[in-house]
């Protein structure tokens, strides 16, 4: 927790070592708008599956969690008529 200001400072202090933002909020980016848009994209991209991956880790805890109640009963009824439909004819 302490290296974050040392290095904020560092690079605002001796710009030579260090290159300057790139994006700012207070100012328009001085990086090429391909690159700034491929950075968000992938930013963006990176947000989504990590959200993707949480959810569906999330999805078996809660079940297990709630296996006593009646909408898990009728989940899990729901999804044993489906595989049934679907693989039954193999």
């Amino acid at each position: 927790a302490v290296n974050v200001p040392i290095i904020y400072f560092s690079v605002q202090w001796w710009n030579t070592l260090h290159q300057g933002a790139s994006v700012s909020l207070t100012k328009a980016p001085s990086m090429a708008t391909t690159m700034l848009t491929g950075m968000l994209v992938m930013a963006l991209a990176s947000w989504a599956y990590t959200l993707a991956v949480v959810l569906w880790r999330v999805r078996p805890m809660i079940l297990e969690r709630e296996r006593h109640t009646e909408w898990v009963g009728a989940e899990l009824e729901r999804a044993g008529k489906l595989s049934q439909t679907a693989g039954g004819r193999a």
